[in-house]
C-alpha cells in the first residue's frame, strides 16, 4: 500500500512539472522576448502620480544613490511645479517608492512643460550623489522664472534620504546671463553629469535647447572648489561650445544643441562629445563633434546637416557603440508634421575633423518614433558575454520595438537588423493617449541581481489613459520594467498588485509596513509593540510624549528582516527612569515614511 501511495505522489510531482515547464517557459539565449515584470506603486502616501509623469527616466546603478547596493529608478513629472519620484529596487523581482522632490507648486505645471529629464552624478566630487533635473520655461513668467534652473538633490546620509530641499538651484542666469531673457529648461536628452576630460572631477554638460543665438550653446561646467552640503561651492564653466550656432550675419542659420553623447568615434585614443541639434529658424537636424583632449581641453570637429525637414531629435539623441570594433553612432529623429520617421547609422569615420555625410547610411524609415531610445543587449542571462547591440525605441500607438544588430553582417545594412515588437500597451489599456517616451538600458543591466537582464521604459501618459473602464488620469503607470524572460508571464496589470503571475514583481509601498496597536493597552508596567515589514529594512521605533520629546528609543536605525517583529517597552526612558503615567506615541520609521499609534501607561 506504501508503496502505490508513493508512486501515486512521483506521478503528481513528475506531472506538476510538466504543466510549470508548460506554463513558464524561458526563451532561448539571444531570443528577444520580455515579460513585464514590474511598475510604479499607483498610490503614494499623501501624495498622486499624475499622467504628466514618465517623460525622462534614468537608473542610478553603479554607483547607486545611497550607497546600499540597491538601484533607484528616477522617473519625471510635470505636475506641482515640476518634480521627481524615486523608486528602489529592493530585492529579486522587488521595487519600493522611496522618495519624491519637493512640491514647487500646488496649482501650476512645470514651465515648458518640465521636467522632461532627469539623471545622478556627485558634481561636486564630495562622494555623495546628486538627483540632478532641469526645471524651465518662460522668461517672461515670473512664478516660472523663479522656479528655473537645474536643481541638484544630494544624498545626506541616510538611508534613502536625499533631502527636503535642494541642496543646491544652479539658476540659468548663473550659467549666462544671457538666460535672464530667454525661455529655456526644456532638456530633454543631453543633460549628463561624468569625468569627461579624466581631470578627475565631474563635469557637468547642459544644452539648454533654447531658440536664441545668444544661448543656443552645448555649456561644460565644473565644481572648481567646495561643496553643495558645505554652501561654499564655486562652479565655473570650463567651456562653451559655439560651433553649431553660427552667426546669422554670415549664415541663414545654426543648430541648437539637444542631445549629447561620449565615445571615440575615429578610434584615435581621445573620447568626442556627439551633440544632436535642431534649427532654430528653419527646418532641420545636424550632428555636431567635440573631440576632448585632456583637462579642460577641447577642440570643435565638423558639423554635418542630417536632414533638412523639421527632425525631431530633441528626445532621440545619438547613439555610440563599437560594433565588431568599429565605433558607429546611431541616429533616429521624427517629422512632427508629416510623421516621418528615419534612423541612420555613421560609420567609417576617420577623424572627427573631417566627418561628412558620405558617414552617415540610411537604415530603416518610418520605424520607431519621436521619443528616446537606448542601446543595450538585454537578450540574455546576466553572465552571458552577449551577441551584439540592441536598440530599444518606442514604435507608435503602445508599442515598442527591440532593433538587433546581432554582431554578424555591416552595420550599414538594414539587412544585418531585426526587428521585433516587445510589447503593445494598446492592447491592455481600455483607452491609450500616451506614448513609451524613454528608456534606460545597458548591455548586462540586471538591477536585482537575479541572473537575467533588464529594461526599464519611461510611459508618458495622458488624461484619456484607462484600464477596464478606470481613468489613469492620476495614479496610473509610468515605470515599466521589462526582464528578459516568457512574454506570456506578463504582469497582469489588471490585478498589478492581487493576482500576480509565475515569479511576481513585488511593488512595496509604505502602507505595506505595518504598525500593530500595542497590548495591552492601557498597561502597566510593560506593553508588546508587533510590527511587520515587507522587506529587510533598517528601521528605527522611538517614543514620544505627547509634546513631541523622545522618551525613548527602542530600535536605533537596526536592519531587521522580513516578516514580523516584537518589541517590548517596560515604561522607562532613556536613563532607565519610569515614565509619569500619560498619553505616550510610539512611532516606527523606516527611510523617509514613518507610522505612529498612541497608547496609555497607568501606574
Amino acid at each position: 500500500m506504501m508503496m502505490k501511495y508513493l508512486r501515486i505522489l512521483f506521478i503528481l510531482a513528475i506531472v506538476s512539472l510538466l504543466v510549470t515547464s508548460i506554463a513558464y517557459s524561458q526563451p532561448a539565449n539571444g531570443e528577444n522576448e520580455y515579460r513585464l515584470a514590474a511598475v510604479n506603486p499607483r498610490f503614494t502616501p499623501s501624495d498622486t502620480i499624475t499622467s504628466d509623469a514618465g517623460r525622462g527616466i534614468w537608473v542610478a546603478h553603479n554607483p547607486d544613490l545611497d550607497q546600499d547596493g540597491k538601484p533607484e529608478i528616477i522617473v519625471t513629472e510635470y505636475t506641482k511645479g515640476g518634480r521627481v519620484f524615486v523608486y528602489e529596487v529592493v530585492g529579486d523581482d522587488r521595487i519600493e517608492f522611496i522618495w519624491a522632490s519637493k512640491i514647487l507648486n500646488d496649482t501650476l505645471a512645470g514651465g515648458g512643460s518640465t521636467p522632461r529629464m532627469v539623471t545622478t552624478g556627485d558634481f561636486d566630487n564630495n562622494g555623495m550623489q546628486e538627483i540632478i533635473f532641469p526645471i524651465g520655461y518662460f522668461a517672461t513668467d515670473s512664478i516660472e522664472f523663479a522656479n528655473r534652473g537645474i536643481y541638484f538633490y544630494e544624498w545626506t546620509g541616510n538611508d534613502n534620504d536625499f533631502g527636503t530641499e535642494p541642496a543646491y538651484k544652479l539658476s540659468y542666469e548663473d550659467i549666462d546671463p544671457d538666460f535672464a531673457t530667454v525661455s529655456t529648461g526644456r532638456t530633454e536628452s543631453g543633460l549628463r553629469c561624468q569625468d569627461i576630460d579624466g581631470d578627475g572631477r565631474n563635469e557637468l554638460l547642459y544644452p539648454p535647447r533654447a531658440f536664441d543665438f545668444n544661448v543656443a550653446k552645448l555649456y561644460i561646467m565644473q565644481v572648481t572648489s567646495g561643496t553643495f552640503s558645505g554652501g561654499d561651492a564655486v562652479i565655473d564653466t570650463e567651456y562653451v561650445y559655439t560651433d553649431m550656432v553660427q552667426p546669422p550675419i554670415l549664415f541663414p542659420d545654426g543648430y541648437v544643441p539637444v542631445g549629447t553623447e561620449i565615445g571615440d568615434v575615429d578610434n584615435d585614443g581621445f573620447d568626442e562629445i556627439i551633440v544632436a541639434g535642431w534649427q532654430n529658424i528653419g527646418a532641420g537636424a545636424g550632428i555636431g563633434f567635440i573631440q576632448i583632449d585632456g583637462p579642460d581641453a577641447y577642440t570643435p570637429g565638423s558639423i554635418v546637416s542630417l536632414v533638412d525637414y523639421s527632425g525631431f531629435v530633441v528626445k532621440a539623441k545619438p547613439l555610440f557603440a563599437e560594433v565588431n570594433g568599429e565605433p558607429v553612432i546611431y541616429l533616429h529623429t521624427s517629422n512632427a508634421g508629416t510623421s516621418l520617421r528615419e534612423m541612420w547609422v555613421m560609420a567609417g569615420i576617420v577623424s572627427d575633423q573631417f566627418v561628412t555625410n558620405a558617414n552617415i547610411y540610411p537604415l530603416f524609415e518610418n520605424l520607431g518614433w519621436w521619443s528616446a531610445w537606448a542601446l543595450g543587449d538585454q537578450d540574455h542571462p546576466t553572465n552571458d558575454p552577449g551577441d551584439g547591440i540592441d536598440l530599444y525605441t518606442y514604435g507608435g500607438s503602445g508599442r515598442f520595438y527591440d532593433i538587433e544588430h546581432n554582431n554578424s553582417g555591416s552595420v550599414t545594412d538594414t539587412n544585418s537588423y531585426s526587428v521585433t515588437e516587445v510589447y503593445d500597451l494598446a492592447n491592455i489599456y481600455s483607452n491609450l493617449g500616451g506614448l513609451f517616451n524613454d528608456f534606460y538600458a545597458f548591455p548586462g543591466m540586471d538591477l536585482d541581481n537575479d541572473g537575467l537582464r533588464d529594461l526599464v521604459a519611461g510611459y508618458k501618459g495622458s488624461g484619456d489613459d484607462s484600464l477596464s473602464g478606470n481613468s489613469l488620469a492620476k495614479n496610473g503607470f509610468h515605470v515599466f520594467l521589462f526582464e528578459w524572460g516568457d512574454s506570456t508571464q506578463s504582469l497582469n496589470l489588471d490585478t498589478a498588485f492581487v493576482g500576480f503571475k509565475i515569479k511576481p514583481f513585488s511593488v512595496i509601498t509604505p502602507e505595506d509596513y505595518q504598525l500593530a496597536q500595542n497590548y495591552p493597552n492601557p498597561f502597566n508596567p510593560e506593553t508588546t509593540i508587533d510590527f511587520t515589514l515587507p522587506i529587510n529594512k533598517a528601521i528605527s521605533l522611538k517614543i514620544y510624549n505627547t509634546l513631541g520629546q523622545e522618551v525613548r528609543t527602542l530600535i536605533n536605525n537596526r536592519e531587521y528582516l522580513e516578516g514580523p517583529h516584537s518589541v517590548k517597552w517596560d515604561g522607562k526612558d532613556n536613563n532607565g527612569m519610569p515614565v509619569a503615567s500619560g498619553i505616550y506615541i510610539y512611532k516606527l520609521i523606516y527611510g523617509n515614511f514613518s507610522q505612529s499609534k498612541k497608547m496609555t501607561l497607568v501606574r
